[in-house]
Parts: structure tokens; C-alpha cells; sequence
């Protein structure tokens, strides 16, 4: 900024019109005590700056709520603030699914030799003998037995057929 010769110049909020959101939080956050509000007008604009402006981030409904809740009262204010965040297209598409159920935590456990393996590539390494850089490594988790083999490439193909040739078959 120091390249520049500016000025600062303070404009009052009801002359600055085309305020942005931190100008306006400022106002939002000064509110002491709780408003009642009649005007239809008001709740949306309240509505909006909660949940649809940047400052209100598109919160659920109880964080929506608890928000209004704590500066502003009207009744059937829940109700009101549910069917809004309801009908916002972009909470909709965006939030967060919760599982209500679940699924306790198993361990799993092989019963028989090759029921379950673990396969890893590692590498690109130096290259060594016959052109290999990767190493391909397994483990039995039955077993624990584990095997090590030199690799060229890492792709499917190649790692499938190493694993079948040279692990499962030997």
C-alpha cells in the first residue's frame, strides 16, 4: 500500500450504500437486548443476513435460529426459520449428511491363509537390476507372512499379475 497515494475517508453506514459484509456485521453484533419484530420485510432481510450472506455462511436451522433467537423475537420465529433454511436451494445441495445409525466397529479377522491381503507399491526408487524401481510388498493377514518383489512398472495390470505369478502361486 505504501506505493500508493490514498486517503482514508469515513462514510457513515446510512451513506454507504454499497457496504460488504464486515461493515455490516458490526451493526448485527451491537444488538443488546432482544427486538420484537412485526414487519414482513424485516424478518426476510433479518432471514437473509443470518443464513443467505456471507456473514451467515448458510448455517443449519437450530444454528440459524439460535442466532435470531439471540438479538430478535416474532412469533412462530422456529417455524419461520425452518421453512426458510427448507427452501434455500444452496444449503440443500451443500450440507452435511449425518448418518443417524451408525454401524458398530468390527475386527476383522482372516480365518483362512489369502482371505485377506495387503498390498503396497513402493517407489519410484533408484533403478536397479533388469530395470525395476518399484517395489511391490505383501502381507498375509492371516499369516503375517510377507513378500517383497522388485517391479518396473506400478501399474494394475502389472501389480495384479506379480501378485497372482509370483505370491499366490508359488
Amino acid at each position: 500500500m505504501a506505493e500508493y497515494d490514498y486517503e482514508i475517508v469515513h462514510k457513515r453506514g446510512s451513506q454507504n450504500t454499497n457496504a460488504d459484509a464486515l461493515s455490516r456485521i458490526g451493526s448485527v453484533g451491537r444488538v443488546k437486548e432482544r427486538t420484537d419484530i412485526t414487519d414482513e420485510n424485516t424478518k426476510k432481510q433479518i432471514l437473509y443476513e443470518f443464513h443467505d450472506s456471507p456473514i451467515g455462511g448458510h448455517r443449519g436451522m437450530n444454528e440459524t435460529y439460535c442466532a435470531i433467537k439471540a438479538q430478535y423475537t416474532w412469533p412462530k420465529m422456529r417455524r419461520e426459520v425452518e421453512e426458510y433454511v427448507k427452501q434455500c436451494k444452496s444449503y440443500q445441495v451443500n450440507k452435511i449428511l449425518t448418518p443417524k445409525h451408525k454401524a458398530p466397529m468390527e475386527i476383522t479377522m482372516a480365518k483362512r491363509p489369502f482371505e485377506k491381503c495387503y498390498l503396497h507399491v513402493a517407489g519410484p526408487l533408484p533403478v536397479m537390476l533388469e530395470g525395476n524401481k518399484h517395489i511391490l510388498t505383501s502381507q498375509d493377514d492371516l499369516r503375517k507372512y510377507m513378500v517383497a518383489i522388485p517391479i518396473g512398472k506400478q501399474d494394475a495390470e502389472r501389480v495384479f499379475r506379480v501378485f497372482v505369478e509370483k505370491i499366490v502361486l508359488m
